[in-house]
């Protein structure tokens, strides 16, 4: 089990009365997500099963960040699961009339662009809610885990996309990114004249009866957020981070298992849930319809669309991740069934085996552990102590002793090898400190966010790779003035009349 000795809580629920015969049927699957949990080390988490109309089944798990243990009504962050809601939000302005789909997005927020700006005259609103607009997947550290809470922070966040290059034509290429999302909730603010949060919770949150909901700091702060874990060379660590306001309608969106399961009632019941409708049955349709192809599915609005593998039963699902924090809802509309799993822990190299845990429950079967999340942290962590001994040894020999290494090497060689290694420590500073990176979509600095283990050991190898680089430029000046020392020195013995 993760540590903490965590307590298990089960509520079954159902307006048919099938609940106690079906205790059978939710405890394989119970076991299933427990042991999910168990294996990536997740301290506490929560499930729920929607069907029919109802929540057939809840179950929580473990404890939260301050020890205490998971309830039904404990709340959790999202992440990425805050997409379908400014989505939602979205629809919402396009049915009252206040928004077209295929419209420039500029029509309703006339001061956003990119560096590019006859490119981002061109992106729709549609664009953005499909990852579809060019916004590369880069951009998402402009304007995600800024933790600011200042007034107008989203707005601010989307206004820093000025400085960014456009990836593609908008229309032509997939490129999933938050920051698409951060404009469509200042779209939001501008449109409705609210705030983000004040309009999620006046339209959505709260006519779907969310009553745990967390959509700003005030919300978090009365719901009393508990601090989530990150992983550090493989146990779960507290992460208490601050709300982050400016990254709300990407991935700061939460709430409790049950808030989770009142947003897929929704979906499921075409846009209304106990006689309270947020949207059409029509614009529920249109989220759910896949849009654009995506690295895994197709992409909706605000959802994926794709298909379980052993039935090929069509799935409407999202997943989210925080640093701290993990969430996924899958949806299969033809069944009018749904799986909730939310999690108080993320690990970015296990993502796989953390979102497994709702794919499992949907579908039985088999996970398969990522051995680069043990092997990348040790690893980068054991390079950097590598470099700082290669480091330290040459310092050593800064003595007498490299008197005779000079005289036995020529001034090419000097000049040659130290070219060659102090190059090759240059080029690891540059892998490590933009390109690898970079090729992850975002930057050294959120590797430190979502992988500390690694992202620490990574700072630790750039520091001794750049300190073998000065060291070697310093011990080659040394070698040449040794060398020509001793040179004039033979010199002077071999010209003196005997």
């Amino acid at each position: 089990m993760a540590e903490g000795h965590p307590a298990d809580s089960a509520v079954v629920r159902g307006a048919d009365g099938r609940g106690a015969d079906d205790r059978e049927r939710w405890s394989d699957m119970d076991a299933f997500v427990r042991e999910r949990m168990a294996a990536t080390g997740t301290p506490g988490g929560a499930w729920a099963v929607v069907e029919g109309g109802a929540v057939v089944h809840e179950q929580t798990y473990g404890r939260d960040g301050r020890g205490a243990a998971v309830t039904p009504d404990t709340p959790f962050l999202w992440g990425s699961l805050a997409k379908p809601v400014t989505a939602l939000a979205v629809m919402q302005l396009v049915e009252d009339g206040r928004v077209r789909l295929d419209a420039p997005a500029r029509t309703y927020l006339p001061w956003f662009r990119l560096a590019d700006r006859e490119v981002s005259d061109r992106i729709t609103v549609r664009h953005l809610l499909t990852n579809t607009s060019g916004i590369p997947a880069s951009a998402t550290a402009e304007v995600q885990d800024r933790y600011d809470n200042a007034p107008g922070a989203l707005a601010h966040a989307v206004r820093d996309l000025a400085r960014i290059e456009p990836g593609a034509e908008p229309g032509t290429a997939y490129a999933y990114s938050s920051a698409g999302y951060a404009v469509l909730g200042a779209l939001v603010e501008e449109v409705s004249g609210q705030s983000y949060g004040a309009y999620a919770h006046e339209r959505i949150l709260g006519p779907l009866g969310m009553e745990h909901a967390i959509a700003t700091e005030d919300d978090a702060e009365r719901e009393r957020l508990a601090p989530g874990h990150r992983p550090v060379f493989g146990r779960p660590t507290v992460f208490d981070a601050p709300y982050d306001t400016a990254g709300a309608p990407a991935a700061h969106v939460g709430g409790s298992v049950g808030d989770a399961a009142r947003l897929v009632l929704a979906q499921l019941g075409g846009g209304e849930v106990d006689g309270r409708r947020v949207l059409s049955a029509r614009g529920i349709a249109e989220m759910h319809r896949g849009q654009a192809d995506s690295d895994i599915d197709r992409f909706g609005l605000g959802w994926s669309v794709g298909t379980l593998p052993g039935t090929g039963e069509r799935t409407v699902w999202k997943s989210g991740s925080l640093p701290g924090y993990d969430a996924m809802i899958i949806m299969l509309p033809e069944s009018d069934r749904a799986v909730i799993v939310l999690q108080n822990a993320f690990d970015l190299l296990r993502a796989q085996e953390f979102h497994h845990a709702a794919v499992g429950a949907a579908e039985p079967g088999a996970a398969s552990a990522d051995p680069l999340a043990t092997v990348l942290p040790w690893s980068a962590a054991a390079l950097a102590v590598l470099l700082t001994l290669c480091a330290a040894a040459p310092a050593l020999r800064i003595l007498p002793g490299r008197r005779a290494a000079a005289r036995a090497r020529s001034r090419r060689r000097i000049l040659w090898t130290t070219a060659v290694s102090a190059g090759a420590s240059l080029a690891l500073v540059a892998l490590l400190w933009w390109v690898l990176p970079a090729s992850l979509g975002g930057t050294l600095a959120s590797a430190l966010l979502w992988l500390p283990d690694t992202g620490w050991s990574a700072v630790a190898v750039i520091a001794a790779a750049l300190f073998l680089a000065v060291e070697r430029v310093a011990l080659a000046a040394v070698d040449l003035r040794r060398g020509r020392a001793v040179g004039s020195q033979a010199l002077t013995l071999t010209s003196r009349p005997r």
